[in-house]
């Protein structure tokens, strides 16, 4: 009947609402409200020790809901720098940002260590279409940037979230230019053990990345109370096959 083409609007708090296209993400409200409840709550934390404005850097954006709900519930955020290079998506994320009465950009390019190009590709073991992550190919039709060439900075105070299916390190490595010009990062990792295994790459290299920038700490944001470090293998000091957001900060 096409009634599932029509976004539905959501309230998420904070004057800010968000538009969600049913037929893609079948959400309702406490679906949102309860979205990464977790790392919203230990977030705000850090974030509120950071001096407004604060600007973030969301790698991965899909159609704006991490964005939409840092804004809600951070109001020191006021600029948003949104990457997102699934074309499907895009569009929603664009509108969604559009709502905010704050400086929003939106870029329809995957974030990585080069320019150039790619194509995104869906995992075996995951279907969903956020799953998907990016491949370098010359003959692909994603745009790639890195954060170092895309982002107009420096912002003082930056909090960089990536959820980018495995691009997490690449991504970081095309970023350290912009980290190390911010007086206060806050940065956000997701480690997903499944991901790990297919990348062959251990999440803690991302967690070395930064270090070599400048000082930072790492906390569970699922358990603030947990330190994690970047000395050896992440899923030697956390229960292994779990998903975790890592949260680094610095001079916080």
């Amino acid at each position: 009947m096409g009634l599932l083409d029509d976004p539905v609007l959501f309230s998420l708090g904070g004057g800010i609402s968000i538009e969600v296209p049913i037929a893609r993400y079948f959400f309702d409200k406490v679906d949102l409200l309860d979205y990464e409840a977790d790392l919203m709550a230990t977030l705000r934390t850090f974030i509120a020790k950071l001096n407004a404005p604060v600007t973030l850097i969301d790698g991965g954006a899909d159609m704006g809901l991490f964005s939409l709900k840092v804004a809600s519930q951070c109001p020191a955020v006021q600029r948003i720098v949104a990457f997102e290079p699934n074309s499907d998506t895009f569009s929603n994320l664009q509108r969604n940002l559009g709502h905010l009465g704050i400086a929003t950009e939106a870029h329809p390019k995957a974030l990585s260590d080069f320019e150039g190009w790619g194509e995104l590709r869906t995992s075996a073991d995951d279907s969903d279409h956020t799953g998907k992550y990016l491949a370098e190919s010359p003959t692909g039709t994603i745009p790639v940037t890195t954060m170092d060439s895309a982002f107009r900075g420096p912002a003082a105070d930056l909090v960089v979230k990536l959820d980018i299916e495995g691009g997490e390190l690449r991504a970081l490595r095309g970023a350290q230019h912009t980290i190390a010009a911010a007086e206060r990062v806050v940065v956000v990792i997701e480690a997903h053990p499944t991901v790990a295994r297919r990348t062959g790459l251990d999440p803690v290299e991302c967690l070395r990345t930064l270090v070599a920038v400048k000082p930072f700490r790492f906390i569970v944001a699922e358990d603030p109370s947990v330190e994690v470090f970047a000395d050896r293998p992440l899923f030697e000091q956390l229960t292994p096959d779990r998903i975790y957001n890592i949260i680094g900060f610095s001079a916080v």
